[in-house]
């Protein structure tokens, strides 16, 4: 553990505190933490393209609305897609595929949500996710 993790530590989400941010087409992401088993980002989209390709995860991911909406779509067209707002808590679990953006698309404020999931030893861990790792 290093020493800014021994304190106790407040991120500002809003303003973009964060241990790393990593930016791709698809949105931004700034880890909070990563140790222990799980991980905690942030993710922002604002003017973000809508990935072409369905994300999802061997272990159940929570996602955490913080500012603006964000809408899941799922490939299985038998689950209805969702518009979450802030201070909605969206379960999504394993290996159901789906795909998130900013809501509505005309919205000129980015969509800020923070993503909690299990994670793998970093010796065991596959190539990164698009949907929460800005990539």
């Amino acid at each position: 553990m290093t020493e800014s993790r021994a304190r106790p530590t407040v991120y500002r989400i809003t303003h973009r505190d964060a241990q790393s941010i990593r930016s791709g087409p698809t949105g931004d992401v700034g880890t909070l933490f990563s140790d222990s088993g799980f991980e905690v980002v942030w993710v922002s989209k604002k003017e973000e393209a809508i990935d072409r390709e369905w994300f999802s995860l061997p272990t159940v991911d929570l996602l955490l609305v913080i500012q603006g909406k964000l809408r899941v779509d799922f490939k299985d067209q038998q689950l209805k897609s969702l518009v979450l707002k802030p201070g909605e808590l969206f379960l999504l679990p394993p290996r159901v595929k789906c795909r998130a953006y900013r809501w509505p698309r005309t919205s000129r404020k980015a969509t800020v949500f923070a993503a909690i999931y299990p994670v793998r030893p970093k010796s065991q861990e596959r190539a990164p996710a698009r949907f929460h790792r800005g990539g």
